[in-house]
């Protein structure tokens, strides 16, 4: 799935949610991906939550920093979070995972437009080229696929 991600030229892939009070974590290739989710795993982690962009996506992909109650989260005070109305999401369950199954998905033009009104600083729908959105995302959904029945095989 990695080399599926970076398949495409300029391929921008984050951490959709920093660890609270760091800097949000950019990756460049396959194998650092790839070390990152074993790190994960070997950590206890059960999934890894990516966000991805191309450029031919048009929009706007940069981290955003978020507020955290200090009261809730053990005196931390805040994170990064990588969102934006056509940013692609990536949700690999890892093999020790007992969670939800790995999945891709991205918001649709129609779905963007809709909440608009409610995430201004996401900017305006526009920005965003829908038809490369949703190329990369079917593309990304194809891979997942093909490699969920491999492994469903072995």
């Amino acid at each position: 799935m990695a080399e599926a991600i970076f398949a495409k030229p300029g391929a921008a892939v984050a951490e959709v949610y920093s660890e609270a009070e760091q800097e949000t974590l950019h990756f460049h290739s396959p194998a650092e991906l790839c070390a990152y989710a074993a790190r994960l795993e070997a950590e206890g982690a059960s999934e890894v939550l990516l966000a991805v962009h191309y450029p031919d996506m048009g929009g706007h992909f940069a981290p955003t920093r978020i507020a955290l109650d200090p009261a809730k989260c053990g005196g931390l005070t805040y994170r990064y979070v990588c969102e934006g109305w056509g940013v692609i999401r990536v949700y690999l369950r890892l093999s020790s995972g007992k969670g939800l199954d790995s999945n891709v998905g991205a918001n649709s033009q129609k779905r963007a437009e809709k909440w608009q009104r409610h995430y201004p600083a996401f900017g305006p729908t526009d920005a965003w080229h829908w038809d490369a959105v949703g190329r990369h995302e079917r593309r990304l959904i194809r891979v997942l696929k093909k490699v969920a029945a491999q492994e469903g095989q072995s």
